[in-house]
């Protein structure tokens, strides 16, 4: 539960933070900035259970589109940058590498992508 909490709060930190940046300006005072700071909180936290509440295979959501992502901007994108900046200049050694990575990690997205839909019907 405690990795739950975790990452609840420091996915809703920088969306908060960025609603208070945008509400700087309009505050006459630090402690009305303190209040709307709360407010702001608040809102987010009873959205995210709104959410949870009314779309109830969000999770399934959350789960699919972060294997995907995790996976592109992890392990593929990376070694495709790679090989593509330096192709030319590295060893064949780091070009299979890159590219056992490239294929490695399509694979590992399809074969998640599979589980998660599964899992889930």
């Amino acid at each position: 539960i405690l990795t739950a909490c975790s990452k609840f709060t420091l996915t809703m930190f920088p969306l908060a933070l960025g609603f208070e940046e945008m509400l700087t300006n309009i505050l006459p005072s630090d402690l009305a900035m303190e209040l709307v700071d709360s407010v702001v909180k608040i809102v987010l936290i009873f959205l995210a259970l709104a959410v949870a509440i009314w779309f109830p295979s969000f999770s399934f959501l959350c789960s699919l589109v972060g294997l995907i992502c995790t996976v592109i901007v992890s392990v593929i994108f990376p070694a495709l940058a790679n090989l593509r900046l330096f192709g030319p200049s590295l060893p064949l050694s780091e070009k299979l590498f890159g590219w056992v990575l490239v294929v490695g990690g399509t694979f590992v997205a399809v074969v998640g992508t599979i589980a998660t839909v599964d899992a889930d019907i």
